[in-house]
């Protein structure tokens, strides 16, 4: 059976009326028909086709101060040309580089962050997708810019190999990803000549390289695919704002009419990708991170015809459950896994997945395993389709359809243009296509189960080692070791067979939790003035209780969770430890014991804060009291279980072993926070303390975790004042919080670094890494100066921006580049500059250096314009509403839990933004961040150093300067050794001595800078080896340029620290920067910042 030619395509045509926009008249055609909307989405639409039948779909959000866009064209990799692989990405790449109406190349990109958005696209294997989200106000000049993609790109020649190194850089990054590992690995082994063999990110061997070994011209290459594939016919654009529908259209018409029909040239009658011969398989292969995975992949016929009753859908609702007696407990008894999802694919190249988060034990027996999951689907088809089961999720589908919390405006239209890609919904469907779960189809579902037998299927075994297993086949882009094992007929016999019986594995009965109870207790004073704060009903020495009933938004749900903080929760990494294996142990339990509450939409949690246990539900309020009082009760007589805790303990010896496989630029913000939290423990530390934990020992500590403690209760949503306190009163009842005041009124502390320049360099722990990283903190002013805050908020855009476009388009020094503004709980904010990419970090820091000088000219070259728009961007962000229960409940937790109480601080943010002067921006630059200003300048930073490239000595940065150790860096990585250190330092100073002495470019600092080049520039250097571009060879001569022309770009920060850290083992460069070798001494030595008070003091409405 072919779904999708059995099943006929929905009629597009006769629900269409022709009509013209109002402002200028120009045609397009409107759906007059219903759209299913859910019936708390108080959101217009209009679904409309453009003359070039491209499909848009309009959404007025009355209540928000976002826009967003998304256009999506139903093509990607899969149409790469063989010989170019990676070209669709390539395209994704260099639309984002000026078209005619918008030649800047930046021109895209930055007026959205400057007027407080954010944008991105990425190509899939069968998709492309551009979009963004901004402040509503401007949204008409981004979905200008972005429209001209389509209708106008320039497609800059003298941007290719630019955009070809940040692809290829790109990719070097997801190198270490075991998502990408086995996605291409699949991919692999498939049918050859199939689009999904294809490797879709692209490099510059596949692209460059190819394309000169061919002798085609890329460039020409690149319009070919645009012209063929890019059509108005396959796209379709979903747009959301805070504007009348007849706006929406009108832009939609005006910007998009424009885009070229093409018609449909993506080849789509494709035979599986899985053929035969890959079917009856156990694919071995080595992982990146210490992790055990099983993969069971079905091939199965598209069933995206079939999205208001897919019959996958329905195996999948069995297989999925996580109840006692379903096949996830039966493997977790066993201790072979963790964690299981099953779940179906559409296109082609559909599949039906179980994956399965299996333990070291699990994986070796993966064959029992498998007779788990078939043992499983014999049941599921023994016992035949059950329309009881189909009701029941049809009911959970509908609630949960009809209740549906908004989201912002970004994240709806990146949903909703997948489901008006599929050609089978109808156009009524386009809001809501498989939200409901409506036919129950006996036949269709048992010729789906078909599918899922021994002889269809081929299993994906993940580890970083197998044993007694050789991969010693390599596949040749993300070089994952593999080794296919063919399963023998008498096993996939067995698993075909009728003896597959496991006690302690049965189906799921009827879920009894669905809520039926949908009554809302406010419901007369919704569109009143909402109050947006909660209030305090009772306080204690030992308890809080806070209250908000649901004035916003109409909705049968609610919040509850509880902060407890206990002096033994992190007083140790010991501790720290436990506490977090009791609270994923909990999880684990509650999961199996209360699965059909979070089937049925109420969901519970248990987690650590830095010094809190956490924990609460969220759902449907009217079994809220009932299912917190199940996970109090369980939290509090929690017995560890020897075999589970094995278990865990193996996951967290598996997480801290991985934190070593971490993007550098991720591992450099580890550090950091190491550094400057007190309650923070190394990973390594926590590792060794790891084997320490015996179950007796954790059992002791549960047992003891809440003899002393605080608790803050938050409730929020469709509840009463009376049920409030009646749960409070139970939380009391259960946990019998004592106090201890000393510890009570702790909160995470920060250390408060003295004024100086700080820098700690490591080595990348992954050899196979090419990437390296630098993070430089620059510390601002206070976190609750709100005035300061506010300025340094202003700034992060308008320094990102001119970052971006320095050290990432202009100089190429990494694909992750950027600025970033960050504040601790308390302490001070902070700027955050980040580079990671192949450069070495002393090059790096030299241009961030050079950034940093420079950026003061820009900051008082802004406009007045740019100015006031990113401050009303910012002011609409801050004002804007929460969307739902739960974002409301969050946004009181925070406050409550840090002990501020500042309900007031989006208003009061809003009004300090608009009370900033321009200038002001410039007098806080010069007070924190400019080196040669700031009167207590103190900066951290992180480098982290690929194996890949030389890396200084502690030696090396006592002797020599920054300048030379960034110029030998270069020099080395560039393939050239013919000067050692001591002639590059003696070469540098009599550089600039000449240059010195002849400013206006004397021909003596000339002559010397052509020595050099000469001398050490060849192209025989290892990059050229490794197929890179030439521009990427030039890091030397603009070293050279830098350090000679303006060689205060290093500077010397040798005034700038007035302590001397020599005594506890910490060395001074030349140019005064401390190198952090034991940071804990460091730590020893500094002080700690306060806690900040609380912005009011509450009196509470009802006596303890």
């Amino acid at each position: 059976m072919d779904f999708c030619k059995d099943y006929p395509l929905p009629d597009w045509t006769s629900g269409f009326e022709h009509r013209k926009t109002l402002a200028s008249q120009l045609p397009y055609e409107e759906y007059t028909g219903p759209l299913e909307k859910a019936a708390s989405d108080t959101n217009d639409y209009k679904l409309i086709r453009l003359p070039n039948n491209l499909v848009v779909m309009c959404a007025q959000d009355a209540t928000t101060e976002s826009a967003a866009a998304t256009l999506s064209v139903d093509v990607g990799a899969n149409m790469d040309p063989v010989e170019l692989q990676g070209l669709a990405h390539f395209l994704e790449h260099m639309l984002f580089m000026g078209t005619e109406k918008y030649p800047n190349e930046d021109e895209y990109k930055t007026y959205i962050s400057q007027h407080g958005g954010t944008y991105n696209a990425s190509t899939s294997y069968d998709k492309t997708k551009y979009y963004f989200g901004i402040a509503n106000s401007s949204f008409e000049g981004a979905l200008d810019r972005l429209s001209s993609f389509f209708t106008q790109p320039l497609f800059k020649k003298d941007c290719v190999d630019r955009e070809l190194c940040a692809v290829d850089s790109e990719y070097k990054g997801l190198k270490n990803s075991d998502i990408w590992r086995s996605y291409t690995l699949e991919g692999k082994l498939s049918r050859p000549g199939h689009p999904r063999t294809k490797f879709m990110v692209g490099s510059l061997e596949t692209l460059k390289q190819s394309a000169q070994d061919l002798g085609l011209d890329l460039h020409e290459e690149l319009l070919k695919f645009y012209n063929k594939y890019y059509s108005s016919d396959i796209m379709k654009l979903v747009i959301c704002g805070n504007y009348p529908l007849d706006q929406l259209v009108e832009w939609a018409v005006s910007k998009f009419s424009d885009v070229k029909s093409r018609g449909d040239n993506v080849q789509r009658d494709l035979e599986h990708p899985i053929s035969a011969e890959f079917l009856g398989k156990a694919v071995f292969y080595e992982t990146v991170n210490d992790k055990h995975t099983v993969d069971i992949s079905f091939p199965v016929p598209d069933t995206k015809a079939l999205y208001r009753h897919n019959p996958f859908d329905y195996i999948s609702h069995f297989i999925n459950h996580k109840g006692r007696d379903s096949l996830m407990a039966y493997l977790k008894r066993q201790g072979w896994a963790t964690e299981l999802s099953a779940s179906v694919s559409t296109g082609t190249d559909a599949e039906f997945t179980v994956s399965i988060s299996a333990t070291p034990e699990g994986l070796e027996k993966y064959e029992d395993i498998l007779r788990a999951v078939f043992a499983y689907v014999q049941m599921l088809t023994s016992s035949g389709p059950q329309e009881w089961a189909q009701q029941e999720m049809s009911s959970i589908m509908r609630i949960g359809f009809d209740n549906k919390d908004k989201v912002g405006a970004l994240r709806w239209v990146l949903g909703h243009a997948r489901i008006i890609h599929n050609e089978y919904v109808a156009p009524e469907h386009s809001l809501s296509k498989d939200e409901a779960y409506e036919k129950f189809n006996y036949d269709d579902i048992v010729h789906c189960l078909g599918f899922i037998n021994p002889r269809n299927f081929r299993v994906f075994l993940g580890a970083l080692k197998h044993k007694s297993i050789d991969c010693s086949e390599i596949e040749p882009y993300f070089k994952a070791m593999y080794h296919v094992h063919c399963l023998s007929d008498d096993f996939l016999q067995e698993l075909a067979s009728d003896s597959l019986h496991f006690s302690g594995l049965s189906l799921p009965e009827q879920n009894e939790c669905i809520p039926d109870d949908f009554s809302i207790k406010n419901a007369n004073m919704l569109g009143d003035a909402a109050v947006l704060r909660p209030s305090l009903l009772k306080l204690n020495d030992n308890f809080e209780l806070w209250f908000k009933q649901d004035d916003q938004f109409g909705s049968p749900k609610g919040v509850i969770s509880l902060n407890i903080k206990g002096p033994t929760i992190n007083s140790s990494p010991q501790n720290w430890i436990m506490s977090n294996l009791y609270c994923d142990m909990l999880n684990s339990e509650l999961h199996e014991d209360l699965f059909d509450y979070t089937r049925a939409g109420q969901k519970f949690w248990a987690m650590l804060g830095n010094l809190s246990v956490n924990m609460g539900v969220w759902g449907y309020n009217s079994k809220l009291p009932d299912l917190l009082a199940v996970v109090m009760e369980k939290a509090k007589s929690f017995k560890v279980d020897d075999a589970l805790l094995s278990i865990h303990m193996a996951k967290y010896k598996q997480k801290y072993a991985n934190i070593a496989n971490i993007p550098p630029s991720q591992l450099c913000a580890v550090y950091k926070y190491y550094f400057v939290s007190a309650s923070e423990w190394h990973h390594e530390l926590l590792e060794s303390e790891l084997a320490k934990i015996t179950p007796a020992k954790l059992q002791a500590h549960v047992d003891s975790l809440f003899d002393v403690t605080r608790i803050k209760m938050s409730m929020v949503g469709n509840f009463d004042e009376t049920e409030a306190l009646s749960v409070a009163d139970n939380v009391q009842a259960i946990f019998k919080p004592a106090p201890n005041l000393g510890y009570d009124l702790s909160r995470p502390r920060e250390y408060k670094f003295e004024p100086g320049y700080y820098v700690y360099q490591a080595q990348v722990p992954n050899e196979d890494c090419v990437n390296s990283a630098v993070l430089s903190h620059i510390y601002c002013g206070p976190t609750a100066d709100k005035r300061e805050a506010a300025v340094l908020e202003i700034l992060e855009a308008l320094v990102h921006d001119s970052c971006f476009a320095q050290l990432r388009t202009k100089h190429q020094l990494g694909y992750k580049v950027g600025a970033a503004s960050r504040s601790y709980p308390v302490g001070r904010s902070e700027l955050v500059l980040r580079v990671e990419g192949e450069s070495n970090p002393m090059y790096v820091t030299m241009h961030i250096n050079k950034f940093i000088r420079d950026m003061q000219q820009r900051l008082a070259e802004i406009s007045d314009e740019q100015f006031d728009d990113r401050v009303q961007s910012l002011v609409k962000a801050y004002l804007e509403r929460v969307k739902n229960i739960k974002q409301e409940a969050g946004r009181y937790s925070i406050e409550v839990n840090t002990g501020v109480y500042d309900f007031d601080l989006h208003k009061s943010m809003a009004e300090t933004l608009r009370s900033i002067a321009k200038e002001e921006l410039l007098v806080f630059w010069n007070k924190y961040i400019n080196p040669s200003t700031a009167p207590a300048y103190t900066r951290i930073d992180v480098q982290m150093w690929s194996t890949k490239i030389w890396r200084p000595t502690v030696s090396d940065f006592k002797e020599y300067s920054a300048k030379t150790l960034a110029l030998y860096g270069c020099l080395h990585s560039e393939g050239n050794d013919a000067m050692n250190m001591d002639k590059v330092d003696a070469f540098i100073a009599t550089a600039i001595a000449a240059r010195q002495e002849q400013p206006d470019v004397g021909s003596g600092a000339e002559a010397l800078l052509a020595e050099l080049k000469s001398a050490t520039l060849s192209e025989s250097g290892a990059v050229y080896a490794e197929g890179k571009s030439k521009e990427r060879a030039t890091h030397t001569s603009t070293a050279l340029e830098l350090i000679v022309k303006d060689h205060e770009t290093f500077g010397n920060y040798a005034d700038v620290s007035c302590t001397s850290f020599a005594a506890i083992g910490m060395d001074k460069t030349p140019d005064g920067l401390w190198i952090m070798a034991d940071y804990k001494k460091l730590q020893a030595t500094q002080e700690m910042y306060g806690s900040d008070l609380p912005v009011e003091v509450f009196v509470p409405k009802y006596s303890s």
